[in-house]
């Protein structure tokens, strides 16, 4: 798209940029609570999950906000509402949930290591984002088989999470880059454009679903568009 400011080098979040919740998982745990879901919906539902969570401005790593939206927009109600979301939040307690690919955003990033853009990675996870991206095939840290990065910073390892500017430094120390020609892309308006600019780096909101109302920064519907 139009619009993104000028870079020199990218910090890239992963659950809702690389990843999102596994389906499969997500269906059979609804299934053994007798719900039966639609799982051609989960999609939209995550996109207006995290939309509720960024309205919410809800603490980092927490599910509660998630799942209600999550739940409810697959137009689970009532009693039956209550025993999905019992179980999803279960379920989003322990590590290994966030799995199923965001099509197109690996290509991407390849796309963009070809371009020589140096890039490093900034989660709000639980300390086993570097071993998410590997298994998935995703990238690591230095040479490798995978993309190679500069960085990957886990809050569960570092400490701090976004939107708390002080989990960049990490990443922007190994990119040496300056803060503002470095560009933050994720998929949250509250912890990470929020949490990107208070760090000095300028963001752009991830956002397929296009339902952030705001114009005071950029978005992109796919990691592709950073190639424009």
């Amino acid at each position: 798209m139009s619009g993104l400011p000028a870079f020199d080098a990218l910090t890239l979040d992963v659950g809702g940029v690389f990843v999102v919740p596994d389906h499969h998982r997500l269906s059979s745990a609804l299934a053994g609570v007798g719900v039966a879901a639609d799982t051609t919906r989960f999609w939209d539902a995550h996109h207006l999950a995290m939309h509720a969570v960024d309205a919410e401005q809800a603490p980092a790593e927490t599910f509660g906000t998630y799942v209600a939206a999550f739940t409810h927009h697959l137009g689970l109600r009532g009693e039956e509402g209550g025993r999905a979301a019992g179980c999803l939040e279960v379920l989003f307690g322990p590590a290994g949930l966030w799995t199923h690919p965001v099509p197109g955003s690996l290509d991407s990033l390849r796309a963009l290591h070809a371009a020589g853009i140096p890039m490093a990675v900034v989660s709000n996870a639980d300390g086993t984002v570097a071993e998410l991206l590997a298994g998935a095939g995703i990238c690591q840290v230095g040479p490798g088989p995978l993309v190679p990065v500069a960085a990957i910073v886990d809050s569960g390892t570092v400490g701090v999470a976004k939107p708390d500017p002080v989990i960049f430094g990490p990443a922007l120390d190994a990119l040496g880059t300056d803060p503002s020609r470095t560009l933050h892309v994720g998929d949250s308006v509250h912890y990470d454009v929020r949490g990107a600019q208070a760090a000095g780096m300028p963001a752009v909101h991830f956002d397929p679903g296009g339902l952030c109302p705001l114009a005071d920064h950029p978005h992109v519907s796919s990691l592709a568009d950073l190639l424009g």
